[in-house]
This record gives structure tokens, C-alpha cells and sequence, in this order.
């Protein structure tokens, strides 16, 4: 039995994450002693290992029940004399498993339904945590039985009795039959659900929460009738007791005219308080698609220096698409609408606009295009919506529609002045690239910044092969249609966070960032040589082909400072001219020059742990699902009081060869595990920590010893330490791994396969890997949305991952779009710029608290609404 004041502590066990995310949230608004999940009952099982201490076990059972059923005889064995009490979830209820008589499970005291209804989960926690036990189920009421008499029958609104354990109707009045359209017989029995489609799962889950809280609670949505329409309505439902029962009675009251003015004037409110800026889009859209239930938004802006060409600025899908879905930016009503014609279709427009592939497809109802004009009624873009049912109610909507299109034009006219204000003079006139000026001062900038963080980074040279020739043979128009080509080919081939810039006359330079490997760089140099030999056909009709030679130099390895960065790059293009053309070239330095550095940079690395110059910083983890931290990964950095921050891609591989790796590695090891520790308790987190490991610690005779005395000396939970080998690692070139992997495993360690896809590793080699997840490397992932090809060797990874019962983990996830794919695919675990870059331990706690005080304002927020 618990005192009043506590509410205990929970493991929740859940295969199914909106279950087990559903129950979390509605518990920890509930301020539980302690909430824990597990994803599946192996974890379930290691987490108990530990011995925390837990008042009441939420237990899956979907599919085969038979490890479910070991895990409740296991607690009952471990805990005889004070057993652990376990609330089943159940797909239905326990007779679909266990027969219409059901025996429940050892130690099984009562079920819940999935999916998780969490006011019913949190009646029947709250009452098997405080001594008293619910009926095993309720029955449905007849009208006759219940007290709301001649109020509930003559009522205008439209009201719905429910009973909240089961989320089944018990009683409609005449006004819900009469304005919906549903007879008692279609809606009696029936779940809440299927007469409130309209609610969006987030829109459910808030609801539930604040009624389990509060009692009642208010909010705006639209309902379905029988004829499949919908219309606004304000929704309250409040709790009421009845002989016993918790009920819920829903009131549903039309939106009139009055209403639908206020929706649009609340818009209209919000866009002048939302300010300007990409914050200020993104304001208008989310209250676009809040105030019309939309199902697609595309808001895009025309290039008029760059031959009208399409920028898409913002593109919502509620319904995500798939290979074969038509691309909304080819589609004709676009087209109409960028002309500068209003497309307003309010229902059947995807039998209206059948020309229309995309909303063909997509089987939208109401379909409606603004374009988004200046003062002189220059078209600057484009705004439409739609949505898969029909908009019964024109006005209000078109006129606020008109003013949001007004107010989004006015953004694209200002975007549009400020950047050709900021550009002149720094802008390619030709090309729209930015200009020699421009590249050297954004050059000096990230050379600083990466001094800071020890990035290495590379500068490309690119030169067109014989260009005089087109020049003097085919005149200097043909060759700025090339050099126009030329720069629109580079941008394509590198993702937003490098830099392209048209440097002189037909030489073209590149600024490729955050490189984790050289090898990163030629893939990315081959793909240019390979996307410049496609023929380009010219106004005439004729082709035409052209070819490049690159040369590039890294950061910092080649030069820490611009002119010679250039320099290196500029003489490894010529040697590229000089090996035959239409290839790409690395600086190589001298080899007395070289050899001298190296034995240089040797003893100052041997130095540096002594010094206490090597840094520790973390980069997050999130979920998939969430976007919120799960855990870090370590990356050494070494700070000289010389040369400043120095990028592990230049030190490790001579740590690696001089055998300085192996005190490295154990410092490395033993920082990431005292820092995890300490976040750990102090921010309540089951925090993941990912250590690398060289192949030269796996050979080590007493490595395994060694990261069993680092776990114990630091008391960080093995089950969170994560260590990482790479993919290329070779099962010939160390002995026994597999027998070592699996001993580290042995100690609770996970090990995860790093740089998935780069190495050349059996399919049979994977599966016997010992191995709890697979990375996939960021150069596959950065091409998401470029390369058709590492799209599918990325959607390959991660089937075959999911097949092999390991979970996976994306790095170099830099832009919304990579999100998408990845989210869209599983992908459990994403790593990237878009989250956040690489941090120290002080600015990565820093993220934590911050992380931990929204968290706990958005509590406080949550308890007050």
C-alpha cells in the first residue's frame, strides 16, 4: 500500500511506442515517484537486473503472449513475499487472447485496451496502486438508466454520453441524430472515435490528458456526418459520476457565421503578432492548417533573376507521400496560379481539376490557389492549400485566405529587397553565384569558426576544360549559357551548408563542410566530374559536351589559412589538367615538408593528454519520433595552445598509427563515462553514451577487463554504454573480435556497427556480428533528396536492420528533409546539424538544462490549462 502522498513508481512495457508514449505523458502529468519504459520485455528484463524498486508493472500483450507470460512468472519467482502487481494491455480485452473465460496470467490484477485510452489506464493504475480494485468491466447503460431527463432530450445542441473506460457511446440525443445524421443504432455501442474522426491523434491525446486532470475541457474541431461532410463545431465534454460510472458527457455546438468570422479575424491576429521572418511563415502556416484542417500546404517563391525559377519556402503534408506520388511543384494549378489567376475550387476538385495529378492522387475535395503579388502586381509566389473535404462555407475563408496571402507577399517583397540590397556587389551578375569577394570572406569565416570547433572541411577547385573553345568558336553568348549550366549543376550536387562561388572568368570555387573523412570528399568530387559530362543542350537544339578538372585541399591537414588553402586546391587542379582532363585531383605536399610536420605534430600529440589539452565534446541523439535527447555521442577534440582546435581527422589516424590510440581511447572512454554518470542522476535520464573504438583497443589483450573497471569506477549502467566499431573493422586482423564484442556485451554494453554502407562487409558477416544497432554513414544520408541511389541504400540499411532485429541510428541529418525520409522509413535514432553540432560537456549540460526547464514549464503550463 502506498501513502497519499506518493503515487509510486511504474515500468511500462510496450512494443507499440504511441502505447507506450500515450502512457508516459498521461502518468507523468500525474507526478509518478518514477515512470520507466521498455520497448520489449529483453529490456524489460535487463532494467529489472538492477533491482529498482517498482510498485506496479504495465505489461503488453499483443501477438504471442508466450514471453509476456514467462515475464509475469518471473516476477511472481522474484518477488513471492511482496509481488509485483501487473495491469495487462490487451488488443481488445483479455478474451480475444485468453478465451471468453479468461484465466489472466500470474500476478495479472487487471487489463487495459489498446490502443491506450489514458483517462481509463490512469482510473485503473491510480485504483490498483491505492487498494482499490475496479470491476473488470462495465456495461453498457440504457438511456432509461440514466438521469438527464428532459435537459438531455430537448436540448438544441447535440450531446453524447460516453463511458470512459470503454470509449463506447451510451446515449445520443434527438439534436445529435437530427444535425449529424447518425441513427442510435449506428452510434449506441459505438466508439467515441468513429463519430469524432476529425480529431487528430495529438488533438486526442491533449484532450484526454486535461479531462484525466481537470475534468473537462473545451476545444474546436470539425465533426463528421453520415453523408461523410464535415462541419465546425465547439466540443466540451465534461466528467460526470453516475451510480458509480465515470462518464463523459460531449457537447457539440455548431460554429455559426459569428464563429467562422472569429476564426478567421484569430488568423488574421496571429500573423500581426507573429512578426516577420521565417518565424513569422511558419506562424502562418501552422494557422492556416489549425484553422482549416488542411491537408496540404505549399507556399513557394519565384527566382525572377534565375529565369523564374521554382524555391519552394515551405511544404506541409499531413498525409505523407511516397515514391509514386506526383510532384505538387509540377503540377498545372500551380502553373495557372504563378501566371497570377486565383484558383478557388471549395469541393470535387479532384474531379474539377483532373489535369491535376497530385490532387488526383491525393483525392482533395476542396482545392484553393492565391498568387502572392507586390505592389505592382508582380507575381513573387505562390500559396496553395487543400484539403480532402469539401469547404461548405466560402465566406469567411477566401477573404482571410486573401489577407494571409497579402501579408506572406509582403514578406517575399521584403525577403526579396533586403537580399538584392545585400548582394550587390557581392553576387555573379551571370550566374547568381557569389562572387570572388564573397567566397574569400565566407572562407575566412568558416576557417575561424573551425579553429574553434576542430572541423575539417574542404576547398574545391573547379575549372571547365577547354572553354576558350566555345568562346571562339561558338560566340560569348553560348558560353554564358555554359557558365549559367555549370553553376546550376554545382549547386545541385552539394547540400545547403556548402558554398559555391563563380571565382573568375570559367573557375568555379566550393566550400564543403563538416567532413568526417577525406573519402567523403572524392565521392563528392566524382559525382561532379560524373554530373558535368551530361550533354547540355543549348537554345538551338544542339548539344554540347563539357567536362571539368578539380583540385582540392582540406582543412587543416593541407594549410589553416585561405591563400593557401587556394593555392594547394588551384595546383591540384592543374595536376588534374595535366593527368588528361575530366578528373578531380587531392593536393599532395612535399614529402620532406610533410614527413618534417608529422614527426612534429607526433611529440606535441604525445604531449597533449599530459597537458590536459584534449576536449571531450558531445553531439545529442534524438528520437525519431520526439525530436528529445536519448544520448550523445563522445568526439575527442584536441585544443593546442598553438594551433588552437585541431580536427580528429588529422591527429587520430596518426594516433592510430604510433599506438597513441590506446592511452587516447582509455582517457576518452573514461570522460564520456563520468560525464554521462553525472547527467544521468542529475537530469533523471536514461541518457546513451557512444564511445568509438580503435581497432588497436579491441586488440588488447585485457580490453574487456579494462571497460568492466571503467563501468564500475564510474557507475555509469552498462545498458547505456554504447560503443561503436566501424563497419571495415576485419575479423582476420584481430583476433577473437566477435568472441570480444560478445563479451563486452556479456557485460550489458551495446555495440553498435558505425559508418554503415562505406566498407565491404558480407551480408552474413552482418548478421553474426554481434552487434544492438547499425549507423548509417553521413555521406549516404546528406544525399537524401539529391541522389536517388543513396536513398535507396539508405531505405536497403534500414530494412535490413529492422530485419535483423537491430535497431538504427542516421548521422549527418542536416535539413527537414532528411528528417522526413528517415522518419518516414523507422529510423529510430538521428544524429546531425539540423539538432544540434558537436558541443563541450559544459555547453552540452547547458542544453540539458535548458531541455529540462522547458520541459518542466510546458509541465506547469499543461496542470494550469
Amino acid at each position: 500500500m502506498l501513502t497519499e502522498k506518493s503515487n509510486g513508481a511504474v515500468l511500462i512495457v510496450a512494443t507499440n511506442r504511441d502505447d507506450r508514449r500515450f502512457l508516459f505523458e498521461a502518468l507523468d502529468s500525474q507526478e509518478f515517484e518514477a515512470i520507466y519504459t521498455a520497448k520489449d520485455i529483453g529490456q524489460a528484463r535487463t532494467f529489472l537486473a538492477q533491482e529498482p524498486h517498482i510498485d506496479l508493472v504495465l505489461l503488453e500483450f499483443l501477438g504471442s503472449n508466450a514471453d509476456a507470460i514467462a515475464f509475469c512468472h518471473e516476477l511472481h519467482q522474484q518477488r513471492r513475499q511482496d509481488p509485483i502487481p501487473v495491469i495487462g494491455i490487451f488488443a481488445g480485452s483479455p478474451d480475444v487472447q485468453f478465451g471468453p473465460t479468461p484465466a489472466l496470467p500470474v500476478g495479472v490484477v487487471d487489463w487495459i485496451s489498446s490502443p491506450v485510452n489514458p483517462v481509463q489506464a490512469l482510473q485503473k493504475i491510480n485504483a490498483q496502486l491505492n487498494g482499490t480494485q475496479q470491476p473488470d468491466s462495465i456495461e453498457v447503460v440504457e438511456s432509461t438508466q440514466l438521469n438527464h431527463g428532459l435537459a438531455f432530450e430537448f436540448a438544441i445542441d447535440e450531446l453524447a454520453v460516453v463511458d470512459l473506460h470503454s470509449g463506447r457511446i451510451l446515449d445520443i440525443n434527438p439534436g445529435f441524430i437530427r444535425r449529424s445524421g447518425f441513427s442510435r443504432s449506428q452510434s449506441i455501442g459505438s466508439r467515441i472515435e468513429t463519430l469524432d474522426a476529425a480529431l487528430s491523434p495529438e488533438q486526442r491525446t491533449e484532450m484526454n490528458l486535461k479531462l484525466a486532470q481537470e475534468g473537462g475541457v473545451r476545444f474546436r474541431a470539425n465533426k463528421p456526418c453520415a453523408d461523410s461532410t464535415t462541419y465546425p463545431v465547439d466540443i466540451h465534454v465534461r466528467i460526470v459520476e453516475q451510480e458509480g460510472q465515470r462518464l463523459g458527457l460531449y457537447t457539440f455546438r455548431e460554429v455559426g457565421d459569428l464563429g467562422r468570422y472569429e476564426q478567421a479575424m484569430e488568423v488574421i491576429s496571429g500573423l500581426a503578432q507573429a512578426g516577420g521572418g521565417e518565424e513569422g511563415i511558419t506562424a502562418a502556416i501552422r494557422s492556416l492548417i489549425e484553422w482549416l484542417s488542411l491537408d496540404f500546404v505549399e507556399l513557394v517563391s519565384l527566382r525572377l533573376e534565375q529565369d523564374s525559377e521554382i524555391q519552394p519556402l515551405h511544404i506541409y503534408h499531413r498525409f505523407s507521400p511516397d515514391d509514386e506520388t506526383p510532384d505538387p511543384l509540377r503540377q498545372p494549378t500551380l502553373k495557372q496560379v504563378l501566371d497570377g489567376d486565383e484558383v478557388v475550387v471549395l469541393s470535387d476538385a479532384c474531379r474539377a481539376n483532373a489535369n491535376d495529378e497530385f490532387a488526383v492522387e491525393r483525392g482533395f475535395e476542396c482545392l484553393i490557389g492565391l498568387p502572392l503579388c507586390d505592389e505592382r502586381k508582380v507575381v513573387l509566389g505562390a500559396l496553395i492549400v487543400a484539403r480532402r473535404r469539401p469547404l461548405l462555407h466560402a465566406s469567411p475563408t477566401i477573404e482571410g485566405l486573401r489577407i494571409v496571402a497579402h501579408r506572406l507577399a509582403l514578406e517575399l517583397e521584403l525577403r526579396r529587397a533586403r537580399e538584392q540590397g545585400r548582394v550587390r556587389g557581392l553576387q555573379d551578375a551571370l550566374t547568381g553565384l557569389p562572387n570572388r569577394l564573397l567566397f574569400n570572406d565566407r572562407l575566412e569565416s568558416v576557417i575561424q569558426e573551425a579553429h574553434r570547433t576542430g572541423e575539417m572541411f574542404a576547398v574545391l577547385f573547379v575549372d571547365l576544360d577547354r572553354f576558350k573553345n566555345i568562346n571562339d568558336s561558338l560566340g560569348h553568348g553560348i558560353g554564358d549559357h555554359v557558365l549559367i549550366a555549370v553553376a546550376r549543376r554545382l549547386r545541385l550536387c552539394v547540400r545547403a551548408s556548402d558554398s559555391v562561388a563563380r571565382y573568375a572568368g570559367d573557375e568555379f570555387t566550393m566550400i564543403l563542410r563538416h567532413i568526417v573523412q577525406r573519402d567523403d570528399v572524392m565521392r563528392i568530387a566524382e559525382k561532379i566530374v560524373r554530373v558535368m559530362e551530361a550533354p547540355l543542350t543549348l537554345p538551338d537544339g544542339l548539344e554540347l559536351q563539357i567536362t571539368a578538372s578539380l583540385g582540392l585541399s582540406f582543412y587543416p591537414d593541407d594549410a589553416t589559412v585561405a591563400d593557401k588553402l587556394l593555392k594547394h586546391a588551384d595546383v591540384a587542379m592543374y595536376t588534374a589538367k595535366g593527368m588528361g582532363r575530366n578528373n578531380f585531383q587531392a593536393y599532395v605536399a612535399v614529402p620532406e615538408e610533410s614527413h618534417q610536420q608529422r614527426l612534429a605534430l607526433e611529440a606535441k600529440l604525445r604531449q597533449a593528454e599530459r597537458n590536459g589539452e584534449l576536449r571531450v565534446f558531445y553531439q545529442p541523439q534524438v528520437d525519431t519520433a520526439t525530436e528529445d535527447i536519448v544520448g550523445m555521442e563522445a568526439l575527442i577534440r584536441w585544443e593546442h595552445p598553438e594551433l588552437g582546435m585541431i580536427s580528429p581527422g588529422f591527429f587520430i589516424p596518426l594516433a592510430e598509427e604510433t599506438g597513441l590510440i590506446i592511452p587516447i581511447g582509455e582517457w576518452i572512454l573514461r570522460a564520456a563515462c563520468i560525464d554521462a554518470r553525472r547527467w544521468q542522476s542529475r537530469f533523471s535520464l536514461p541518457l546513451r553514451i557512444s564511445v568509438n573504438l580503435s581497432p588497436l583497443q579491441l586488440r588488447q589483450p585485457g580490453f574487456v577487463n579494462l571497460v568492466a573497471s571503467i563501468i564500475e569506477e564510474t557507475g555509469v549502467p552498462a545498458n547505456l554504454l554504447d560503443l561503436e566499431v566501424t563497419e571495415s573493422i576485419s575479423v582476420k586482423s584481430i583476433p577473437n573480435l566477435l568472441e570480444t564484442l560478445q563479451s563486452l556485451r556479456d557485460l550489458g554494453c551495446q555495440i553498435s556497427i558505425d559508418d554503415f554502407g562505406t566498407g565491404q562487409s558480407s551480408l552474413d558477416y552482418i548478421k553474426r556480428f554481434p552487434a544492438d544497432r547499425i549507423k548509417i554513414d553521413q555521406s549516404f544520408v546528406r544525399n537524401i533528396g539529391l541522389d536517388p541511389d543513396d536513398e535507396a541504400i539508405v531505405e536497403a540499411t534500414i530494412g535490413m536492420a529492422h530485419n535483423l532485429n537491430r535497431a538504427v541510428v542516421a548521422e549527418g541529418v542536416e535539413i527537414e528533409a532528411h528528417l522526413d525520409f528517415l522518419r518516414k522509413l523507422g529510423c529510430e535514432v538521428l544524429q546531425g546539424y539540423l539538432f544540434c553540432r558537436p558541443l563541450p560537456a559544459a555547453s552540452f549540460e547547458s542544453l540539458l538544462s535548458e531541455r529540462e526547464r522547458l520541459y518542466q514549464e510546458l509541465q506547469t503550463s499543461s496542470q494550469r490549462g
